[in-house]
Formats: C-alpha cells, sequence, structure tokens
C-alpha cells in the first residue's frame, strides 16, 4: 500500500492508497488509525477497486490542530480529502466513529456518495448500554485516564489481556482473560504508539464529549414530526455518569439519547449495507433485538435507527467482536466484496 500526504484545508492529511477502478473510502474508528484497513485494502484492490483509507483529524499521522470536534467538521474533511484528489464519486466505508463520519456525509452529500457501508456503528442514536459515551462528557476523567493507562486500554480492548480501573475512572470493566485475543503483537504495538501521543487522546475525547451532544427525544404531536428535543449539557450528562446509586439508576438513563436530532428527518436513498458483530444495542432492562429470518434486527430505537435513515437497506451479521474488519477480515472481505458489486439482496 502507498503511504502519502495530501493537503486540505487548514490540515495534512495523511492516507493509505492501493489500486485502481471504483473508488471506495475506508473511515478508521477510534481507537484505531488507517491500519485498520490492511486486509480490505489489498483485497478490493485485487477485484478492480481503488481503495482509501485516510487517518481522520487527531489520529495517525493526520495533523492535530487541536480543533473542537463536531460531525459537520469531520465529514467536511472527507469531501476535502475527496476533491484534493479529484475522486467525484465514492463508495464510502465506516466501522465505529468513521461510521458516524460516513454516516454524516452520506447525508450531508448525498450526491459524492455511490455506496455506503457501515459497520458496527450507528447514525444518530446512542444505546444506553454503551456507558462510555456518559463517560467521555465527566471532565476530567478521560484526561486522567488516557494520560495514565492509554496503553493498558489498548492491550484491554485488543489483546484482552490487561484490566483497568474501576468506574468513575474507567468505564471498560474486562476482567483479563475473558476476551478472544485476535490481535498479533504487531497490531496492539501499532495503536499502543499511536494512541500514546497527548494529542490523538485529546482529539478523541473532543469527538465524543463535543461531536456527539446527547438529547433525549420526547413524543409530542403538537410539532411538526411529532418530536421535541432536550438538550442536554456536557455537565448534565457527567452528573449522569457520576449518579450517586450509579449511572444505570440515573432517571434519564433509560433514554436513548440522539446527538443529530437535526438528521432525523433525512434519508439516504442509494444502497447501503449494515454490518453488526455479536453484540448489539440492547435496551435498559437488558433485552436484545430480536433478528427472526431477517438480517436488519428491529426492536429498540438503536437498531430502528438504519431502517430509519435507509430506504435500500441490506445487513449481515458477523460472528464476531466490534473490531471485525480486522478480527475476521475474511467475512468482511466476501460481504464488502458482494455489496460493491450488488450481489447482496435487500433485506427488510
Amino acid at each position: 500500500m502507498q503511504s502519502d500526504f495530501v493537503s486540505i484545508p487548514g490540515l495534512r492529511m495523511h492516507y493509505l492508497q492501493e489500486g485502481t477502478g471504483e473508488p471506495v473510502i475506508f473511515i478508521h474508528g477510534f481507537p484505531e488509525t488507517s491500519y485498520e484497513w490492511r486486509y480490505q485494502m489489498p483485497h478490493l484492490a485485487g477485484q478492480g477497486f481503488a481503495t482509501f483509507a485516510p487517518d481522520v483529524r487527531g489520529f495517525g499521522k493526520t495533523d492535530k490542530p487541536g480543533a473542537r470536534m463536531s460531525r459537520s467538521l469531520l465529514a467536511s474533511d472527507l469531501i476535502a480529502f475527496m476533491d484534493a484528489k479529484g475522486i467525484e464519486k465514492a463508495t464510502v466505508v465506516g466501522h465505529d466513529w468513521g461510521g458516524i463520519i460516513a454516516f454524516k456525509v452520506a447525508i450531508d452529500w448525498p450526491e459524492r456518495v455511490t455506496r455506503l457501508a457501515l459497520l458496527d456503528t450507528l447514525c444518530t442514536v446512542w444505546a444506553p448500554g454503551a456507558i462510555h459515551g456518559y463517560w467521555f462528557k465527566a471532565e476530567p476523567y478521560p484526561e486522567e485516564f488516557f494520560a495514565k493507562h492509554h496503553s493498558d486500554f489498548i492491550r484491554a480492548i485488543f489483546a484482552g489481556d490487561t484490566e483497568l480501573p474501576p468506574r468513575p475512572l474507567s468505564p471498560w470493566q474486562i476482567p483479563a482473560g475473558i476476551l478472544p485475543r485476535w490481535a498479533d503483537d504487531e497490531c496492539v504495538d501499532h495503536y499502543v504508539e499511536a494512541f500514546r501521543d497527548p494529542m490523538s487522546q485529546f482529539h478523541a475525547i473532543s469527538q465524543y464529549r463535543y461531536a456527539l451532544p446527547f438529547h433525549v427525544v420526547h413524543e409530542d404531536a403538537s410539532i411538526a414530526g411529532g418530536e421535541r428535543y432536550e438538550a442536554l449539557s456536557e455537565r448534565q450528562v457527567a452528573e449522569m455518569w457520576l449518579h450517586p446509586e450509579g449511572l444505570e439508576k440515573h432517571p434519564r438513563f433509560e433514554n436513548y439519547m440522539d446527538y443529530g436530532p437535526e438528521d432525523r428527518a433525512r434519508r439516504f436513498e442509494k444502497p447501503t449495507l449494515w454490518m453488526y458483530g455479536s453484540y448489539l444495542g440492547r435496551s435498559p432492562s437488558g433485552e436484545a433485538p430480536t433478528t427472526a429470518t431477517t438480517d436488519v434486527p428491529k426492536g429498540n430505537p438503536f437498531v430502528d435507527q438504519f431502517s430509519r435513515y435507509f430506504p435500500d437497506l441490506r445487513g449481515q451479521h458477523v460472528d464476531a467482536g466490534h473490531f471485525f474488519p480486522e478480527e475476521a477480515p475474511d467475512v468482511t472481505n466476501r460481504t464488502l466484496l458482494a455489496f460493491l458489486k450488488g450481489d447482496l439482496d435487500r433485506k427488510q
């Protein structure tokens, strides 16, 4: 793979590139870099696609300017990258935070996106069980945690061989040896080194704290669209995390927060793929959504958001964890290639 840099307004962006043909742009998740796509890019390049994987601002070798993050800013970076590379339209593939960015690109610039693939990610609805979303807004806990435990954090989520501090300092309570180790030493070392940079930690915190402003969605028949939105400040969300009886006992915890209410009435009409791992957003009571005979789960606001936003949706379950592009590259590659070739049926 070719490693190079391109200048966009206010940012020098690093990216990987391989292959020629129809363009496919990969957007990595947190706490990863473009390295995440080392299995997908060669596979698709060998099938006649031009693949690109930038490091998003604040991560990898891309500039870390320290600006306050927003979904619009991160999405506009991707459009500027496409402009700089002379890419008029592309399939956009995003995992985790990369999916949040990819969604915003597709919703705001649908004319630039031919297909959209979202891998273990979300659109605008946050699942209550993803408790790190509350923790990130509770300054100074994330700052102190990453300053002291950035290496342990990477080892815990990628290798499963390290335990992290208890709440409220950390939301990740993963006993050592519980998770299967799929990441090799090279993978772990890459992410440890990349996340060692305090400015990468700063941008990660800024993404979660400011680019995902939580809103409570209230049904209201008197308003066009039938909904009104109650914006919560970072302090209000932090108070949920620090509730004396625990986050789960806070009266707002049962809500599926929405961080993009301005997009809730919008739709992306082109072919969309949603791939999801073995864990999905559960309800506050612990109930899992149902899959029945369809590949598109239904049953709570988190999983229902995909059918809401994408009329031309197909789904694919992957029997692996959250990082399945790296943990299960073969099924990821096969599914993406079938989607790109139009061989995946739409599922309702």
